[in-house]
């Protein structure tokens, strides 16, 4: 018998209960300020934007250039018939440094975020700054990124 009103009162104490939630009205005001408190200030993007572009453009210049002067070298070598140790020591470092590509991006990508969380962080100081502080937070991971996989570079080559 309890076990009936239980089943029977549950259902409309949960309509009652959902009719009055949409009747009532609540005034709530907004605390989030998106024009003061951004995770990244506008700075950032100012100067990051068109850096970044410029390190791409500069980055791809470089590659293919190094890429054309490497198989220029490297045909050249093969036509005066150099010892093929030389030849192996040669294609070996090249191999290595396509190897680790990925471990290059997989850094940046990962020195990237760390400075975006610590950037988020930090937004209490960042309030009303310019950005040059969040700037150098992603300068610095992204070096400490750069520095890493060079050294890596190093001991593989």
């Amino acid at each position: 018998m309890r076990n009936k009103q239980y089943v029977l009162a549950i259902p409309f104490l949960m309509v009652t209960a959902i009719c009055n939630a949409q009747d009532t009205v609540v005034h709530n005001t907004l605390t989030y300020d998106p024009d003061k408190l951004k995770l990244i200030p506008d700075k950032v993007f100012e100067f990051g934007i068109p850096m970044l572009f410029l390190i791409l453009l500069l980055n791809t210049i470089v590659t293919v250039l190094k890429n054309r002067a490497d198989q220029q070298l490297k045909l050249k070598m093969v036509e005066k018939g150099i010892a093929d140790e030389t030849l192996i020591r040669v294609f070996k470092e090249s191999n290595a440094v396509l190897k680790l590509q990925p471990l290059k991006y997989f850094l940046i990508c990962l020195s990237l975020g760390i400075s975006f969380i610590i950037i988020h962080f930090c937004k209490e100081v960042l309030v009303n700054q310019s950005g040059y502080f969040a700037l150098g937070i992603i300068l610095v991971f992204t070096s400490i990124a750069f520095f890493i996989y060079y050294r890596i570079l190093q001991n593989k080559i």
